[in-house]
């Protein structure tokens, strides 16, 4: 990172989520314990969301991240009953001390059988991820502070810059000239993009699951309408919800993981995200990890809230695939889809926008 800030006097901001992320996977996988039958261990780090960045100005470095954390554990019961989980750590901040992380642990599939890993993950592995989140500011600072401060001595000599060329007129002929032409090398736009993860637990199988994102009659029920444009194929377009939400699939891997490009509307034209779909076969249910690369800053709340309630929620009351009791469409699959759209879907779901 090269700096040209004298005596080290104006703001200098670098952004190390990144590096958070990866300090995080080190440092918290592999966490244990166990306690006579019963052992849980921290097997992998699943998102780190939110900002963290190394700041300087008047010669002092100072840190400011707000993150918020989700880890996932394996254990056994006391039985030898496999269990696995989920640690989220809602707020990892620099003003946090030690003693005021909170950690959500949640097991998948829960059952009374399974409360003993819960509880060995409360009481013993807490502690150890307080210990390691208590490191996360100073060493944050080790790593990156050097890299956006001028050692005492070694900032610029002079504020001169080295004039830049003056265009001659044929190359600004030639510049004239070249702007009449089409263009096919035209800079896509320069978008400051984040990373969504989540993990979403259906109750139902991978196959099935897998066919509610590419089969347009399943499409079209929790939507509520039918697609503008829907191909699924590797290459293929979709078009939903009166076109609000656009892209292409790029990689169909049945029952198992879809990627495809997506954006809104309402982004920078030409702008597209990259959404990953892997559906993760559990013994009573299924859960779809989500990554979601190129999100653009300011509209990550906005789409993941969108998602949750057009994607998430709307398949859930749709197909029963997270409710107790059947859905109010759970019918669907046994009815012409003409016929069912018109018992009050054939509205459509328009994507909230926020302005």
């Amino acid at each position: 990172m090269v700096l040209h800030n004298p005596n080290n006097w104006h703001w200098v901001n670098k952004n190390a989520i990144e590096w958070a992320q990866a300090y995080f996977s080190e440092k918290l996988t592999g966490l244990s314990a166990s306690k006579g039958e019963v052992s849980a261990n921290i097997d992998k780090v699943l998102s780190v969301d939110g900002d963290c960045d190394v700041s300087q100005r008047k010669g002092k470095v100072i840190t400011l991240f707000d993150v918020k954390v989700r880890l996932e554990f394996s254990g056994v019961a006391a039985e030898g009953e496999k269990v696995t989980g989920s640690v989220t750590i809602p707020e990892v901040a620099h003003d946090t001390e030690e003693d005021e992380y909170v950690f959500e642990i949640g097991v998948y599939s829960d059952s009374k059988e399974k409360q003993a890993v819960r509880d060995l993950v409360r009481n013993d592995i807490v502690p150890q991820l307080r210990k390691a989140l208590a490191s996360f500011s100073g060493d944050l600072i080790a790593e990156h502070g050097k890299a956006i401060q001028h050692a005492p001595g070694s900032g610029p000599v002079s504020g001169t810059s080295t004039p830049k060329p003056v265009a001659t007129s044929s190359s600004t002929s030639h510049a004239a000239s070249s702007k009449t032409e089409p263009s096919q090398t035209e800079a896509s736009p320069i978008v400051n993009t984040v990373t969504l993860k989540d993990d979403i637990e259906f109750q139902t199988s991978a196959d099935q699951l897998y066919q509610t994102f590419v089969d347009p009659q399943r499409v079209a029920a929790f939507t509520r309408a039918q697609p503008s444009e829907f191909e699924p194929r590797e290459g293929g377009k979709f078009s939903l919800f009166g076109r609000n939400v656009e892209g292409q699939f790029k990689q169909l891997d049945q029952d198992k993981k879809i990627v495809q490009t997506w954006r809104l509307a309402d982004w920078p034209k030409g702008h597209y995200s990259t959404l990953t779909l892997v559906f993760d076969q559990g013994t009573y249910s299924t859960m779809l990890r989500l990554s979601w690369d190129g999100v653009p800053v300011g509209q990550e709340d906005v789409t993941r809230r969108n998602f949750g309630d057009y994607y998430v929620r709307s398949i859930k009351t749709t197909f029963g695939l997270g409710l107790n009791g059947e859905s109010a469409y759970a019918s669907v699959d046994k009815m012409d889809l003409a016929e069912w759209l018109g018992k009050g879907g054939n509205g459509g779901l328009v994507w909230r926008r926020e302005i």
